[in-house]
């Protein structure tokens, strides 16, 4: 009889355990969004221009020597915008780097969450959002 009432009472109850508080740390990687990238494209920069600089490239019927050469394309690039494209890229590494370094702190964060005890779908749940987070810092831009 005392067992059949403590199952009885275990069943009522049963609800209530199942629906107990998870810690505030595992709530807020269950509710992680991965915060948007505030960095603007990557600036165009002169690189790719810079290689042609070298000895000029000369059809066999030619009349100009520096045919060919992208001499003439880099005498137009002066060096104040060649400085200016520099530092605009210098800005854009520093916001990028930033930015991942948070991803890797929001990274660290999700991971301790665990230790407070997790489900099977909270543990899902916490994946998918740690894969965003790769999937974002290993992206090139």
């Amino acid at each position: 009889m005392k067992a059949l009432r403590f199952f009885s009472y275990m069943i009522l109850l049963m609800p209530g355990l199942s629906f107990a508080e998870t810690h505030p740390d595992v709530n807020a990687a269950l509710d992680y969004q991965l915060p948007e990238n505030t960095c603007r494209t990557k600036p165009k920069s002169f690189e790719s221009s810079g290689e042609a600089i070298g000895k000029p490239v000369q059809a066999s019927g030619a009349l100009n020597v520096f045919e060919g050469s992208g001499a003439e394309d880099m005498s137009d690039v002066d060096s104040y915008t060649r400085k200016r494209q520099e530092r605009k890229l210098a800005r854009w590494q520093k916001c990028t780097n930033e930015y991942k370094s948070a991803l890797l702190e929001d990274m660290e964060e999700l991971k301790a969450s665990a230790k407070h005890g997790l489900t099977q779908t909270q543990a899902d749940l916490i994946l998918a959002n740690m894969a965003a987070i790769q999937h974002a810092y290993m992206a090139p831009e």
